[in-house]
């Protein structure tokens, strides 16, 4: 209900609206991305860099579940305020902010948050407008390209293990994106470079343009998720699309059993005639062998002569039958 009350889920029915192009939803690829990392200048002797506060103090402790029973997985954005991007690596004043959206998204179940989640814009999107999304809570699918564990700072949210990760997404072309994650699931590979790069599909908040040093010795940025878990694909349970292969194969196993189940009932048939040909029923009913010429042998006898015949024989006096009563009727004189 939660999901469904949101107005970015009514373009299936509504469309999207006038007066927001599609543009934002679609990769451009004439849009250049800035890789680059601020490098922020150095300070003199005496000098230090003030930090504006915050018009909302990140809250002390995490309780997402509101009294309904249902799970609030929205962030207020005016929390991540003194988040910044392309700077290299976490900045002392985004570490709490960091920490709160690991607990908070620990505390969601996954499948709450997967519920609740868009799928992410394009990344070239993401990168150009990073301060659009931060905080929002999207569906990232890629190959995962390294997993480590990572050493937890001290946090006051109760975090004590956390997980680097990263991956390429369909979109990303050789730019990576970068997760933070508290939880794995079992069996998931792991190591500094998988070569197998296994499917996985990443719901976290959107942070912040990240900034890292590449193999290469570059400084570069990367967008940065903070999940809590990687869903992980093993290859065995990869949905596949089915190849014209296999279709055949299936079509060659029908007409087979087609075949069979024919060729059984011919052979039924044919059985079932064998033994009615020798039953007494087929003997019965067999033509008797006789031809035309035995037909001329028969006497034909006249319907009319017989019927006369009768007539004549039922006008004669029984003389029988009355001298049959007399002799009865007459006693012994002897």
């Amino acid at each position: 209900m939660l999901y469904a009350s949101r107005e970015s889920t009514w373009y299936w029915l509504t469309g999207p609206p006038t007066d927001q192009p599609q543009q934002e939803q679609q990769l451009d690829p004439d849009r250049d991305v800035d890789f680059s990392v601020k490098e922020e200048p150095g300070l003199r002797p005496g000098e230090f860099l003030s930090q504006q506060e915050p018009e909302v103090q990140i809250p002390e402790e995490v309780n997402p579940k509101l009294e309904n029973g249902e799970y609030d997985v929205r962030v207020d954005p005016r929390l991540l305020k003194k988040v910044t991007d392309s700077v290299a690596g976490i900045r002392p004043y985004e570490s709490n902010a960091l920490y709160f959206l690991l607990a908070k998204a620990a505390s969601i179940p996954q499948n709450v948050l997967e519920q609740s989640a868009d799928p992410a814009p394009p990344f070239v999107v993401v990168m150009n407008d990073s301060n659009k999304y931060r905080g929002q809570l999207m569906t990232v699918k890629g190959q995962l390209r390294r997993l480590v564990p990572l050493k937890v700072n001290e946090n006051n949210f109760g975090i004590k293990t956390l997980y680097e990760g990263w991956f390429f997404s369909k979109d990303s072309g050789t730019h990576p994106w970068r997760v933070l994650c508290t939880q794995l699931p079992a069996d998931i590979p792991r190591g500094p470079e998988l070569k197998d790069m296994p499917s996985v599909q990443i719901t976290g908040y959107y942070f912040k343009k990240f900034g890292y040093a590449s193999q290469g010795g570059n400084l570069q940025t990367a967008p940065l998720l903070l999940a809590r878990q990687i869903r992980w694909f093993p290859a065995t349970q990869t949905p596949q699309a089915p190849s014209s292969s296999g279709a055949v194969k299936y079509i060659v196993v029908l007409f087979l059993v087609i075949s069979i189940t024919l060729g059984f009932l011919i052979w039924r048939f044919t059985i079932s005639d064998q033994q009615f040909a020798r039953s007494k029923t087929a003997k019965l009913m067999e033509r008797p062998e006789m031809s035309m010429d035995h037909l001329n042998d028969i006497e034909t006898v006249d319907i009319g002569d017989v019927l006369k015949q009768l007539g004549q024989d039922d006008q004669k006096p029984d003389s029988t039958k009355k001298t049959g009563k007399s002799d009865q009727a007459e006693p012994d004189q002897s």
